[in-house]
C-alpha cells in the first residue's frame, strides 16, 4: 500500500514538474512575442511620425506653392496687360511715323519743284532783279524781295529738316518700344515656364487641384487689381511730391532774388534743380551697404542687355544684373526674377531703400533711392535708370 501511494506521489510530482517546465517555456515565448510586438509597435510609431513629418512638409510645400501660384498668375496677367498696352503704343507710334513720312514726301516734292525753278531761272534772275532797279530805293525794295525769296527757301528747308528729325525720333522711339515688347514677351515666357513647374508640383500633391487652381486664379485677379490701384496711388503721390519740390525750388529762387534786390545789387542767382533733389547715391537714405550696392550698379549704366546673360560688362538680363551686383559684395541671390521676388524680406514701397529689389511682372530692378531704379532694361537701351513706378510693382524685397 505504501509502495502504491509512493508510486502515485512520484507520478504526480513528475507530472507537476513537467507542467512547470511547459509553463516556463510558454512564459518565455510569450515574453519574446511581447518584445517582438513592442518592437513592431515602435517601428509603426516611427513610421507614423515619419508620415506626420512628411505630411507637415507636404502641407508647408502646398502653402508655398499656393503663394507662388497666386503670385505668378498675377504676374502673368499683369505682363499680358503690359504687352497689350505696349502693342497699342507701338501702333500709335507707327501711325505718327507714317504721317511724318508722308509729310516729308510732300515737302521733298515741293522743294524739288522749287529747286527746278531756281535752276531754270538761274542765280542771274536774282541779280537781274537788282540791276533792273530804276533807283536806289527801288533796288532796296527788289533786294528785300529777293531776300524774302531766300527766306522762304530757308523756311522750306528748315521745315523739311524738322520733319526728317521727327521721322528719326519716331523710328528711335519705335525701336525702343519694340525692344521693350520683345523683352516683355521673353519675361512672360519665363513666367509661364515657372507656372508650369508649380502646376506640375501641385498636381502631384493635391487631389482637387483644378478647384484650387480656380481659387488661386480668382485670388490672383483680386491681387492684381489691388497692386494696380496701389501703383496708381504711388504715381499720384510722386507727382504731388514732384510739384511740391518744384514749388519749393521756385520759392527758394524767388527768395534769393528778393534778397539780392534788398542788398541793392539787383543780381539774381538761378537755382539748379539738382540742388533741391538729393543725390540718391550719396544721400543718407538706407544703409551704407545698400548705398554701396546701388552705387556699384550705377557704374554699368549704358552696358548691353543680353537675355540670359550675367556679365555686367558684356551683357546681362534683369535678374542676371541684380544677381551679379550682389555677388560683387559676396551676397548670393537666386538667378531668375521670379525666385528673387520671393527672396529676402518683403517691405512696403514707401519704405524702399537703396539696394532693395523692385520686382515687376517678369522683371526686376535695383532701387537707388529718390523713386528710381537701375536695371537691365532691353536690348535697345541696355542698363539704364528709370522711375521705379514705370511698371506695376509686385514686390519690394530687402536683401541686406
Amino acid at each position: 500500500m505504501k509502495k502504491r501511494i509512493l508510486c502515485i506521489l512520484m507520478i504526480c510530482i513528475m507530472t507537476f514538474g513537467s507542467a512547470l517546465s511547459v509553463f516556463a517555456e510558454t512564459s518565455q515565448d510569450v515574453q519574446k512575442e511581447k518584445e517582438k510586438t513592442q518592437e513592431a509597435l515602435e517601428e509603426v510609431n516611427e513610421r507614423v511620425d515619419d508620415i506626420e513629418q512628411q505630411k507637415q512638409a507636404v502641407s508647408e510645400e502646398i502653402v508655398v506653392l499656393d503663394t507662388e501660384l497666386v503670385d505668378v498668375l498675377t504676374s502673368i496677367s499683369i505682363c499680358v496687360d503690359e504687352i497689350a498696352a505696349k502693342e497699342d503704343e507701338i501702333g500709335v507710334v507707327k501711325e505718327e511715323l507714317k504721317k511724318a513720312q508722308e509729310d516729308a514726301l510732300v515737302q521733298y516734292e515741293n522743294m524739288k519743284t522749287r529747286i527746278r525753278f531756281m535752276y531754270e531761272k538761274g542765280d542771274s534772275a536774282y541779280m537781274a532783279v537788282l540791276l533792273e532797279a530804276d533807283s536806289w530805293p527801288d533796288m532796296l525794295n527788289k533786294a528785300s524781295y529777293a531776300e524774302e525769296l531766300y527766306s522762304y527757301d530757308r523756311e522750306m528747308l528748315n521745315l523739311y529738316e524738322q520733319t526728317i528729325q521727327r521721322i528719326s525720333d519716331y523710328k528711335t522711339e519705335l525701336e525702343i518700344e519694340e525692344a521693350d515688347l520683345l523683352t516683355s514677351k521673353n519675361e512672360l515666357k519665363e513666367q509661364q515656364d515657372y507656372l508650369e513647374n508649380i502646376i506640375n508640383a501641385k498636381k502631384q500633391s493635391v487631389a482637387n487641384f483644378e478647384d484650387q487652381l480656380a481659387q488661386a486664379t480668382a485670388q490672383a485677379a483680386a491681387y492684381k487689381n489691388q497692386l494696380e490701384e496701389q501703383t496708381a496711388r504711388i504715381k499720384e503721390l510722386e507727382a504731388k511730391e514732384e510739384e511740391e519740390r518744384k514749388e519749393k525750388a521756385r520759392q527758394e529762387e524767388l527768395a534769393k532774388n528778393n534778397l539780392a534786390v534788398a542788398k541793392g545789387n539787383g543780381s539774381s542767382t538761378k537755382i539748379d534743380s539738382s540742388q533741391v533733389v538729393e543725390n540718391v547715391v550719396s544721400s543718407s537714405e538706407g544703409s551704407a551697404l545698400g548705398r554701396d550696392v546701388a552705387a556699384y550698379g550705377c557704374q554699368f549704366i549704358g552696358n548691353p542687355y543680353v537675355f540670359g546673360g550675367t556679365s555686367l560688362t558684356n551683357g546681362t538680363d534683369c535678374s542676371g544684373f541684380t544677381q551679379s551686383v550682389y555677388a560683387h559684395f559676396g551676397i548670393r541671390i537666386p538667378r531668375d526674377s521670379t525666385s528673387q521676388r520671393f527672396f529676402g524680406t518683403g517691405v512696403d514701397y514707401s519704405q524702399a531703400q537703396p539696394g532693395d529689389l523692385i520686382c515687376y511682372a517678369g522683371h526686376v530692378g535695383l532701387y537707388i533711392g529718390n523713386g528710381q531704379i537701375v536695371h537691365a532694361s532691353s536690348e535697345r537701351t541696355g542698363i539704364k535708370i528709370s522711375n521705379a513706378t514705370y511698371r506695376t510693382i509686385l514686390a519690394v524685397r530687402r536683401i541686406l
